[in-house]
C-alpha cells in the first residue's frame, strides 16, 4: 500500500521545477548572439519598421522572454533612450535602472511592474550595443511566476553571449 501511494505521489507531481528546468541555447547569427530558453517555450518571429523580434512563450502563457535588435530609425538610439521607449512601450509603472555586465556585454537593466493587456506583470529588461546594433532582452512575467521561476528566468537573461566565427 505505501509503494502504491509513492508510486500515485509520484505520477501526480508536476514536471521538474522552474530552477531544476534544462535550457537549449539558440544561435542567433542574425544578431550575432546565443542564449538559453526553456526547451518547451513556442517561438514566434516579429519584423516591424524599428524591431525584429523572436518572442517565445511559457505553455501556461505566464512568462515571455523577447530578444530583438532594434532597425530603422530607431537602430541608433543609445541604450539609455532604447529603454525608456521599451519601458513606455511596456507600460511600466515602476522600475530601477542599473548597469550590469555579463558574458563581454555591458547592459543598461531595468525591473520592476508592467501592465500588459489590463494584467500587471513584472519584467527585467536588458539593452546593450553590439557590433554596431541595440540589442534589447527582456523577460517578464505574472507577479506568481516571476516568483516561482525567478532562478530561471535569470539564467536565461545571464545566458545572453556573443556569437562566435568558428
Amino acid at each position: 500500500m505505501c509503494r502504491l501511494l509513492l508510486l500515485l505521489f509520484a505520477l501526480l507531481m508536476p514536471g521538474l521545477p522552474a530552477t531544476a528546468q534544462e535550457l537549449e541555447m539558440v544561435q542567433n547569427r542574425t544578431f550575432q548572439v546565443k542564449y538559453a530558453v526553456p526547451p518547451l517555450w513556442t517561438v514566434t518571429h516579429q519584423r516591424t519598421d524599428s524591431v525584429e523580434v523572436l518572442r517565445y512563450h511559457s505553455p501556461e502563457d505566464d512568462a515571455r522572454l523577447w530578444v530583438g535588435q532594434l532597425r530603422g530609425r530607431h537602430a541608433g538610439l543609445p541604450p539609455a533612450r532604447a529603454l525608456q521607449r521599451l519601458l513606455r512601450h511596456l507600460g511600466a509603472t515602476r522600475h530601477e535602472e542599473h548597469r550590469v555586465s555579463s558574458h563581454g556585454f555591458d547592459f543598461l537593466e531595468s525591473t520592476g511592474t508592467c501592465f500588459i493587456g489590463g494584467r500587471e506583470l513584472r519584467y527585467d529588461a536588458r539593452v546593450t550595443t553590439y557590433q554596431g546594433h541595440v540589442l534589447v532582452m527582456y523577460v517578464y512575467a505574472t507577479p506568481a511566476a516571476f516568483t516561482t521561476q525567478a532562478p530561471l528566468l535569470h539564467r536565461v537573461l545571464d545566458s545572453l553571449t556573443p556569437l562566435r566565427s568558428e
